[in-house]
């Protein structure tokens, strides 16, 4: 099936945005070799004038990336002549999703219990017992049962997700006959919810930011003119930042705006391009703690100071090595996996 590629674009950049964010870790109180705190030294952040707003706000990544993900199941599972069957609807997210978590996750466990039998603290993330670990094994890390994040914290957004998967296909056969009335309605219940009702949980702002992808693939699939959606996209995105910043207006904007840019994009090798940096963001999002404690730990051990990472010098070496990490591993470990599970167990 094609893909859209501006949407491929966007779930790269989604997953640099919260590596961004999560660039304060190599300070403290995340590093606790460190003495400074991550609070003071933003503007000494590499390229701090471009980037601040990623430093300072990035983690509304996942927020974009919700909206994302409702609209490529829409564009999957609404397109397919045949209603996908329960077991192979979860197979695919199982095969696609597990394998890098459960790796991340095993290495942060070894990890965090180096650094405290050598150094006396964890890094980053201090919640890392046995019940949290279950927790992280069953894909259950943040459905309420937890303290706080815990081992490989960025996976907590995904284990909502799935719960939100869950509903996508029980309410699939409903999508695909009511479609766009359905979603519409839905989209005004989970806003009644949120607003009048005054009921918030991590998965209903999941849920409607999921679902207002969805809406938009829905609208993209309806009207199927891409010249008046493409300028509807802009005036959306402006006006969410009209006042105070509007998050469901947001999201859904920039991914209709994405989903237009494929009529720029001619060239082969630029689809190619974002083809396979989109291919990078699940590895990104996932690789990027281990990396940032193995880093952490190798400052102390050779005692470095953490405000190298201020130096423009590592900015790149850091960003290149995780690159080059997660697209060993997506080559090498995720998508052999993903094969070798579909296909035995289907």
């Amino acid at each position: 099936m094609p893909r859209y590629f501006g949407i491929e674009i966007l779930r790269f950049f989604t997953s640099l945005s919260v590596l961004l964010y999560h660039y304060r870790h190599f300070y403290s109180p995340f590093n606790s070799f460190s003495e400074i705190d991550n609070k003071v030294v933003f503007n000494e952040f590499p390229f701090s004038d471009l980037l601040n707003v990623f430093y300072l706000h990035g983690i509304y990544g996942v927020h974009v990336f919700y909206a994302i993900s409702g609209f490529v199941f829409s564009y999957v599972y609404l397109n397919s002549k045949n209603l996908v069957k329960g077991k192979e609807f979860f197979l695919n997210r199982f095969a696609r999703l597990y394998p890098l978590h459960f790796i991340t996750l095993i290495t942060i466990a070894l990890l965090q219990y180096f650094s405290l039998f050598k150094f006396g603290s964890f890094q980053i993330v201090e919640i890392n017992d046995l019940y949290h670990f279950i927790l992280q094994i069953f894909f259950i890390s943040s459905w309420g049962f937890e303290v706080g994040h815990s081992f490989n914290a960025p996976i907590w957004s995904v284990s909502i997700e799935i719960a939100i998967y869950m509903l996508f296909f029980i309410f699939l056969i409903y999508l695909r006959k009511l479609k766009i009335k359905f979603v519409i309605g839905l989209s005004i219940l989970l806003i009644v919810i949120d607003k009048i009702l005054m009921v918030d949980s991590l998965f209903l702002e999941c849920a409607r930011l999921f679902f207002s992808g969805v809406l938009v693939y829905m609208i993209l699939d309806h009207f199927k003119n891409n010249k008046i959606l493409f300028y509807v996209s802009i005036i959306l995105i402006i006006l969410s930042f009209i006042g105070n910043y509007k998050t469901y207006v947001f999201c859904p904007s920039i991914v209709l705006f994405f989903s237009q840019l494929d009529q720029f994009i001619k060239k082969e090798s630029v689809r190619s391009l974002f083809n396979n940096l989109g291919n990078l963001t699940y590895s990104i999002y996932l690789i990027h703690i281990p990396l940032q404690i193995i880093i952490i730990l190798a400052f102390n051990f050779f005692d470095i100071k953490e405000t190298i990472v201020n130096t423009k010098s590592f900015f790149f070496l850091f960003i290149i090595l995780l690159m080059f990490i997660s697209n060993l591993c997506f080559k090498k470990y995720e998508k052999p996996l993903n094969y070798l599970i579909r296909n035995k167990f289907k």
